[in-house]
């Protein structure tokens, strides 16, 4: 990763964030699974990626879209505003609704698990080079992620996880009222089959809104 694009995009997001002052506070602790799970439920309306920034901003979290640097390979970052409320940052550079709302639930769980501990680093990542090689904070904002975009428990009991039929993706989604892209996205990335349900993902479905 060429760190002088991504100190030049840091800076950039850091000033986009302070271009808007949130009325209301952070308190410590507001981000927890049922958090993330209540914003992924924005998925299930039209406009749904549109309305995160107003979702966070209730809860005193900044939410900037900014697309990546050459040679950043970037999809979202979580670290603190220079009003020390947290900010999370994504760069769209997959343009599809899965990978929208999985960035977005694995930056909240950064600063649920780890940005208010630290206080001080930022946390920078390109999903693509995760994959199985996950190892501590990077696994535990994942395992988090997963589990508030769709219950583990919920997901081995569900149809969806086992045929990966477009019936069982859309009931699953409508029971959780969720987007079918989520749904579609687990079992793509659980199969490794990035072929199946091609057309339930979302593509070129999120920078539209911004």
């Amino acid at each position: 990763m060429d760190l002088y694009a991504l100190t030049a995009w840091q800076a950039r997001v850091m000033e986009l964030a302070g271009q808007k002052t949130l009325a209301s506070p952070y308190q410590p602790g507001t981000v927890t699974v049922d958090f993330i799970r209540e914003a992924v439920r924005l998925s299930y309306l039209d406009e749904g990626p549109r309305l995160v920034g107003d979702f966070l901003g209730k809860s005193g979290i900044h939410f900037v879209v900014l697309g990546h640097l050459p040679r950043t390979h970037l999809d979202g970052a979580a670290m603190w505003a220079a009003d020390r409320k947290p900010l999370v940052a994504l760069t769209l550079r997959h343009d599809r609704l899965d990978n929208f709302w999985f960035c977005l639930a694995h930056e909240l769980a950064h600063v649920a698990l780890h940005l208010e501990g630290d206080g001080h680093t930022p946390f920078f990542d390109d999903l693509d080079l995760m994959g199985d090689a996950l190892v501590g904070i990077e696994q535990d904002a994942d395992d988090m992620a997963r589990q508030a975009l769709i219950d583990e428990a919920v997901w081995q009991s569900s149809a969806a996880s086992h045929t990966g039929h477009p019936r069982d993706v859309r009931v699953l989604a409508k029971t959780l009222r969720i987007h079918p892209a989520i749904v579609a996205g687990r079992f793509r990335h659980e199969t490794r089959n990035y072929r199946a349900l091609t057309r339930f993902v979302g593509l070129g479905e999120v920078r539209k809104h911004f």
